[in-house]
Protein backbone atom coordinates (compact mmCIF):
# COMPACT_ATOMS: atom_id res chain seq x y z
CA UNK A 1 0.00 0.00 0.00
CA UNK A 2 1.66 3.65 -1.03
CA UNK A 3 1.37 6.05 2.16
CA UNK A 4 -0.37 8.71 0.51
CA UNK A 5 0.63 11.50 3.26
CA UNK A 6 4.04 10.77 1.95
CA UNK A 7 3.80 10.36 -1.40
CA UNK A 8 1.31 12.85 -2.80
CA UNK A 9 0.91 15.00 0.62
CA UNK A 10 -2.05 15.72 2.73
CA UNK A 11 -5.00 17.43 1.04
CA UNK A 12 -5.58 20.84 2.15
CA UNK A 13 -9.07 19.95 2.66
CA UNK A 14 -8.07 17.51 5.56
CA UNK A 15 -5.13 19.75 7.17
CA UNK A 16 -8.58 22.44 7.63
CA UNK A 17 -11.10 20.00 8.93
CA UNK A 18 -8.29 18.54 11.59
CA UNK A 19 -7.09 22.04 12.44
CA UNK A 20 -11.14 22.67 12.63
CA UNK A 21 -11.57 19.43 15.06
CA UNK A 22 -8.75 20.63 16.79
CA UNK A 23 -10.62 23.97 17.92
CA UNK A 24 -13.21 22.62 18.45
CA UNK A 25 -11.78 20.05 21.15
CA UNK A 26 -9.76 22.75 22.84
CA UNK A 27 -13.12 24.66 23.13
CA UNK A 28 -14.96 21.82 24.86
CA UNK A 29 -11.89 21.22 27.20
CA UNK A 30 -12.58 25.11 28.43
CA UNK A 31 -16.13 24.83 28.66
CA UNK A 32 -15.65 21.68 31.12
CA UNK A 33 -13.06 23.84 32.92
CA UNK A 34 -15.13 26.64 33.46
CA UNK A 35 -18.32 24.26 34.56
CA UNK A 36 -15.88 22.58 37.48
CA UNK A 37 -14.65 25.83 38.54
CA UNK A 38 -18.25 27.19 39.29
CA UNK A 39 -19.37 23.47 40.30
CA UNK A 40 -19.02 24.68 44.33
CA UNK A 41 -20.85 27.56 44.75
CA UNK A 42 -23.79 26.35 41.84
CA UNK A 43 -25.82 24.58 44.71
CA UNK A 44 -26.20 28.01 46.23
CA UNK A 45 -27.41 29.40 43.57
CA UNK A 46 -29.68 27.04 42.82
CA UNK A 47 -31.61 27.30 46.24
CA UNK A 48 -31.37 31.36 45.42
CA UNK A 49 -33.71 30.62 42.45
CA UNK A 50 -35.87 28.23 44.12
CA UNK A 51 -36.10 30.38 46.84
CA UNK A 52 -37.43 33.21 44.42
CA UNK A 53 -40.23 30.63 43.06
CA UNK A 54 -43.37 29.74 44.08
CA UNK A 55 -41.81 26.17 45.26
CA UNK A 56 -41.89 25.39 48.61
CA UNK A 57 -38.13 26.08 49.65
CA UNK A 58 -38.07 22.95 51.53
CA UNK A 59 -37.77 20.83 48.46
CA UNK A 60 -34.47 22.00 48.17
CA UNK A 61 -33.02 19.21 50.62
CA UNK A 62 -34.39 16.72 47.68
CA UNK A 63 -33.27 18.58 45.38
CA UNK A 64 -29.49 19.28 46.83
CA UNK A 65 -27.46 16.17 46.09
CA UNK A 66 -28.40 16.58 42.49
CA UNK A 67 -27.76 19.96 42.09
CA UNK A 68 -24.36 19.51 43.85
CA UNK A 69 -23.47 16.31 41.50
CA UNK A 70 -24.92 18.04 38.12
CA UNK A 71 -21.66 20.85 37.15
CA UNK A 72 -18.93 17.45 37.51
CA UNK A 73 -21.03 15.06 35.37
CA UNK A 74 -21.54 17.82 33.28
CA UNK A 75 -17.70 19.01 32.89
CA UNK A 76 -16.88 15.11 32.52
CA UNK A 77 -19.13 14.56 29.61
CA UNK A 78 -17.99 17.56 27.81
CA UNK A 79 -14.27 16.51 28.79
CA UNK A 80 -14.42 13.21 27.30
CA UNK A 81 -15.97 15.06 24.48
CA UNK A 82 -13.20 16.66 23.95
CA UNK A 83 -10.57 13.92 23.89
CA UNK A 84 -12.75 11.82 21.33
CA UNK A 85 -12.59 14.31 19.13
CA UNK A 86 -8.40 14.85 19.43
CA UNK A 87 -8.18 11.39 18.81
CA UNK A 88 -10.90 11.65 15.87
CA UNK A 89 -8.76 13.81 14.70
CA UNK A 90 -5.43 12.47 14.98
CA UNK A 91 -6.60 9.62 13.12
CA UNK A 92 -7.84 11.67 10.21
CA UNK A 93 -4.78 13.31 10.07
CA UNK A 94 -2.39 10.15 9.90
CA UNK A 95 -4.97 9.28 6.71
CA UNK A 96 -6.59 6.22 8.20
CA UNK A 97 -10.17 5.49 6.60
CA UNK A 98 -11.64 4.17 9.41
CA UNK A 99 -10.76 7.50 11.33
CA UNK A 100 -12.81 9.36 8.59
CA UNK A 101 -16.01 7.19 9.10
CA UNK A 102 -15.61 7.73 12.96
CA UNK A 103 -15.59 11.39 12.62
CA UNK A 104 -18.48 11.28 10.60
CA UNK A 105 -20.74 9.69 13.39
CA UNK A 106 -19.09 11.07 16.54
CA UNK A 107 -19.72 14.60 14.78
CA UNK A 108 -23.51 13.43 13.67
CA UNK A 109 -23.78 12.63 17.67
CA UNK A 110 -22.22 16.02 18.79
CA UNK A 111 -24.58 17.93 16.53
CA UNK A 112 -27.27 16.34 17.68
CA UNK A 113 -26.72 16.85 21.29
CA UNK A 114 -26.21 20.78 20.07
CA UNK A 115 -30.01 20.94 18.21
CA UNK A 116 -31.38 19.27 21.56
CA UNK A 117 -29.63 21.76 23.93
CA UNK A 118 -30.45 24.46 21.20
CA UNK A 119 -34.23 23.81 21.20
CA UNK A 120 -34.55 22.79 25.01
CA UNK A 121 -32.38 25.54 26.35
CA UNK A 122 -31.86 28.42 23.96
CA UNK A 123 -28.10 27.71 24.23
CA UNK A 124 -26.41 24.42 21.91
CA UNK A 125 -23.80 24.10 24.81
CA UNK A 126 -23.40 20.50 26.20
CA UNK A 127 -24.03 22.22 29.79
CA UNK A 128 -27.52 23.22 28.44
CA UNK A 129 -28.94 19.79 28.07
CA UNK A 130 -28.46 19.30 32.09
CA UNK A 131 -31.07 21.08 34.29
CA UNK A 132 -32.51 20.26 37.90
CA UNK A 133 -36.43 20.88 38.26
CA UNK A 134 -38.66 20.44 41.57
CA UNK A 135 -42.26 20.90 42.58
CA UNK A 136 -44.45 21.42 45.54
CA UNK A 137 -48.49 21.56 45.68
CA UNK A 138 -50.18 23.70 48.18
CA UNK A 139 -54.09 25.14 48.66
CA UNK A 140 -53.04 26.94 45.02
CA UNK A 141 -51.83 24.14 43.62
CA UNK A 142 -49.12 22.64 41.73
CA UNK A 143 -45.92 25.04 41.78
CA UNK A 144 -42.56 23.89 39.55
CA UNK A 145 -39.16 24.80 39.19
CA UNK A 146 -36.85 24.14 36.06
CA UNK A 147 -33.18 25.45 35.98
CA UNK A 148 -30.94 24.74 33.18
CA UNK A 149 -27.40 24.63 34.54
CA UNK A 150 -26.40 27.65 32.51
CA UNK A 151 -28.80 30.04 33.85
CA UNK A 152 -27.46 29.28 37.48
CA UNK A 153 -23.96 30.72 35.84
CA UNK A 154 -22.76 34.51 35.62
CA UNK A 155 -24.11 36.01 32.28
CA UNK A 156 -20.53 35.95 31.29
CA UNK A 157 -20.23 32.55 30.73
CA UNK A 158 -23.77 32.29 29.38
CA UNK A 159 -22.63 34.28 26.36
CA UNK A 160 -19.38 33.19 26.13
CA UNK A 161 -20.63 29.26 26.03
CA UNK A 162 -23.49 29.77 23.46
CA UNK A 163 -21.07 31.93 21.04
CA UNK A 164 -19.05 29.17 21.15
CA UNK A 165 -21.35 26.35 20.74
CA UNK A 166 -22.59 27.89 18.06
CA UNK A 167 -19.30 28.25 15.71
CA UNK A 168 -18.47 24.67 17.21
CA UNK A 169 -21.56 23.25 15.44
CA UNK A 170 -20.52 25.28 12.49
CA UNK A 171 -17.23 24.34 12.09
CA UNK A 172 -18.26 20.42 12.48
CA UNK A 173 -20.36 21.08 9.72
CA UNK A 174 -17.77 22.51 7.48
CA UNK A 175 -15.76 19.58 9.26
CA UNK A 176 -18.46 17.18 7.65
CA UNK A 177 -18.45 18.49 4.45
CA UNK A 178 -14.32 19.19 3.69
CA UNK A 179 -14.10 15.44 4.21
CA UNK A 180 -16.06 14.75 2.02
CA UNK A 181 -14.32 16.18 -1.01
CA UNK A 182 -12.89 14.00 -3.74
CA UNK A 183 -9.22 15.21 -2.65
CA UNK A 184 -9.79 13.93 0.64
CA UNK A 185 -11.67 10.64 -0.67
CA UNK A 186 -8.40 9.87 -2.07
CA UNK A 187 -6.42 10.40 0.88
CA UNK A 188 -8.18 8.21 2.35
CA UNK A 189 -8.49 5.47 -0.23
CA UNK A 190 -4.66 4.83 -0.95
CA UNK A 191 -3.46 3.35 -4.03
CA UNK A 192 -3.01 -0.32 -4.16
CA UNK A 193 1.00 -0.83 -5.52
CA UNK A 194 0.52 -3.83 -7.53
CA UNK A 195 3.73 -5.77 -7.45
CA UNK A 196 5.44 -7.21 -10.24
CA UNK A 197 5.09 -11.02 -11.83
CA UNK A 198 8.59 -11.53 -13.44
CA UNK A 199 7.01 -15.08 -14.02
CA UNK A 200 4.50 -13.46 -16.46
CA UNK A 201 7.21 -10.95 -18.27
CA UNK A 202 8.50 -12.21 -21.12
CA UNK A 203 11.46 -10.47 -23.20
CA UNK A 204 10.56 -10.21 -27.40
CA UNK A 205 12.89 -13.02 -28.25
CA UNK A 206 12.31 -15.22 -25.19
CA UNK A 207 8.53 -16.10 -24.71
CA UNK A 208 7.80 -19.87 -24.35
CA UNK A 209 6.61 -21.11 -28.06
CA UNK A 210 3.30 -21.88 -28.12
CA UNK A 211 2.40 -25.71 -30.27
CA UNK A 212 -0.37 -26.22 -32.16
CA UNK A 213 -1.17 -29.76 -33.78
CA UNK A 214 0.71 -30.32 -37.46
CA UNK A 215 0.51 -26.90 -39.37
CA UNK A 216 -2.66 -25.35 -38.02
CA UNK A 217 -1.11 -22.23 -35.97
CA UNK A 218 -3.25 -19.38 -36.50
CA UNK A 219 -2.25 -16.31 -38.68
CA UNK A 220 -2.11 -12.83 -37.94
CA UNK A 221 -3.04 -11.06 -41.04
CA UNK A 222 -1.60 -7.17 -40.60
CA UNK A 223 -2.32 -4.54 -43.73
CA UNK A 224 1.02 -4.39 -46.13
CA UNK A 225 2.74 -6.82 -44.26
CA UNK A 226 3.81 -4.30 -41.77
CA UNK A 227 3.53 -6.59 -38.88
CA UNK A 228 4.87 -4.68 -35.81
CA UNK A 229 8.35 -5.40 -34.50
CA UNK A 230 8.20 -6.15 -30.83
CA UNK A 231 10.24 -3.45 -28.36
CA UNK A 232 12.84 -5.21 -26.82
CA UNK A 233 12.37 -5.35 -22.61
CA UNK A 234 8.91 -4.66 -23.18
CA UNK A 235 6.64 -7.11 -21.08
CA UNK A 236 3.25 -9.01 -22.83
CA UNK A 237 0.19 -8.02 -21.07
CA UNK A 238 -1.93 -11.71 -19.87
CA UNK A 239 -4.99 -11.96 -19.05
CA UNK A 240 -4.47 -11.27 -15.31
CA UNK A 241 -2.73 -8.01 -16.02
CA UNK A 242 -5.74 -7.03 -18.50
CA UNK A 243 -7.79 -7.02 -15.64
CA UNK A 244 -5.45 -5.33 -13.24
CA UNK A 245 -4.76 -2.36 -15.93
CA UNK A 246 -9.05 -1.94 -16.45
CA UNK A 247 -9.36 -1.85 -12.44
CA UNK A 248 -6.49 1.24 -12.65
CA UNK A 249 -8.56 3.30 -15.84
CA UNK A 250 -11.64 2.69 -13.78
CA UNK A 251 -9.74 4.46 -10.74
CA UNK A 252 -8.45 7.09 -12.72
CA UNK A 253 -11.89 7.99 -14.55
CA UNK A 254 -13.34 7.94 -10.96
CA UNK A 255 -10.74 10.60 -9.83
CA UNK A 256 -9.14 7.99 -7.12
CA UNK A 257 -5.89 8.65 -9.09
CA UNK A 258 -4.27 11.39 -9.92
CA UNK A 259 -2.33 11.14 -13.63
CA UNK A 260 1.07 10.76 -12.37
CA UNK A 261 -0.22 7.98 -9.65
CA UNK A 262 -2.05 6.14 -12.94
CA UNK A 263 1.33 6.41 -15.24
CA UNK A 264 3.49 4.91 -12.10
CA UNK A 265 0.95 2.13 -11.74
CA UNK A 266 0.40 1.19 -15.35
CA UNK A 267 4.06 1.64 -16.08
CA UNK A 268 4.82 -0.90 -12.84
CA UNK A 269 2.28 -3.15 -14.09
CA UNK A 270 3.56 -3.55 -17.98
CA UNK A 271 7.36 -3.28 -17.03
CA UNK A 272 7.37 -1.02 -19.74
CA UNK A 273 9.10 2.88 -20.12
Amino acid sequence: MVDRAKVGGRPRSVTIAVTLMTVVAAGYLADAVAVAAGAAAYPDRVREALNASDVDPRAFDALKPLASALPYVAALITAVAALVLLGIAASVRAGHFAGRIIAWIAIGLSLMCSFCGLGQAGTPAFSGIAYVSAFSRDASGTHTFVQRLPAAYPPAYQYLSAGFALFAMLALIVVVVLLARPSANRFFRPVRQLAPQPATHYLADSAPATHYPGDSAPATHYLGDSAPAPVAGAARPIIGQISQLSVLVRQHQRGELTDEEFAAARQQLLGGP
